[in-house]
């Protein structure tokens, strides 16, 4: 099976490790393909996005990498885009002077109306919990709800070629109901849950979400990626999506490319084979990929 990567994060933002480690981790892993995928600058501080003077320097990097290994390895550069409301997002006008070989499309905040301040539903567990608290008034399903909306939004206005880790929002619900892992994450500064997870994936509420999600996206041409990142940090136990939305993913005959949401350059691979049997089992036998510069289809056999 031809091996490709559209998902890495390096030192630029919240990754560790240089571009060129990302390289030759794929290199020594004979990979076709790997995409860089910064995430793009927010218009407020935070601590996981590149910062907006490091954007330049970010691309002239991807550059020079391109040449370098132009013999190698097909280099794409990309980057990872917010979706925060009508005007930041991945369709703004901005990404098209930066000649992108491909975007992400991603949902990690949701705001507080009153305040104007942004919650990640993917940072720490305290943070997750203020946010249902604070903005939702204790309500996991509104959380949720507004979580799957942006998503639809996002995908509504597109401006990008691939949904990043489509529900993201179940990375801290730990237990066999919440349809995650038992196992303690291994990031820094986070906790698990006490007691039972946020939500039941099994809720009706929660299923019927998924379909309208997946509908529009069914709709939109767009890609959903596998990625195994929540795996490789010691969050879930299996990829996003959870199996079960693959299956309708593969009801509906929606896109998808495996990606592995590196962190670090060991990781540019990270599961695949597992993920692999994920995936056919869901029912795919093909997948999409970026090579020779346009998105063209693979086998997964």
């Amino acid at each position: 099976m031809i091996q490709t990567n559209y998902h890495s994060h390096s030192s630029f933002c919240d990754g560790k490790g240089q571009l060129e480690e990302y390289v030759r981790s794929a290199l020594d892993r004979h990979m076709k393909a790997l995409g860089f995928s910064g995430h793009a600058p927010l218009p407020f501080p935070n601590g996981w996005t590149m910062d907006e003077e490091d954007l330049p320097r970010y691309l002239a990097e991807t550059r020079r990498l391109k040449e370098l290994y132009r013999d190698k390895i097909e280099l794409y550069t990309g980057l990872e885009i917010d979706y925060l409301d009508e005007h930041q997002n991945p369709s703004h006008p901005n990404y098209d002077a930066l000649k992108l070989d491909y975007r992400i499309g991603s949902v990690h905040m949701l705001p507080d109306p009153e305040t104007g301040e942004y919650y990640a539903v993917d940072n720490t567990v305290d943070e997750l919990e203020k946010l249902i608290s604070s903005v939702y008034g204790g309500s996991v399903e509104k959380m949720v709800t507004d979580y799957y909306r942006r998503i639809q939004r996002m995908v509504e206005i597109g401006g990008f070629d691939i949904i990043g880790h489509l529900d993201l929002v179940k990375k801290h619900n730990n237990g066999p109901s919440g349809g995650a892992s038992n196992k303690q994450p291994s990031g820094p500064s986070t906790k698990p849950p006490i007691g039972a997870p946020f939500f039941s994936e099994d809720e009706p509420w929660y299923r019927d979400l998924i379909v309208q999600v997946l509908d529009t996206i069914s709709r939109s041409g767009l890609i959903v990626e596998i990625n195994t990142g929540g795996i490789a940090r010691g969050y879930t136990s299996e990829p996003y999506p959870s199996h079960w939305i693959l299956k309708l993913c593969c009801e509906k005959k929606i896109p998808i490319t495996l990606n592995s949401d590196a962190h670090k350059p060991s990781w540019v691979d990270f599961g695949f084979e597992e993920a692999l049997k994920i995936i056919t089992e869901a029912g795919y036998s093909h997948g999409r990929a970026l090579l020779q510069g346009k998105w063209q289809e693979i086998s997964y056999g």
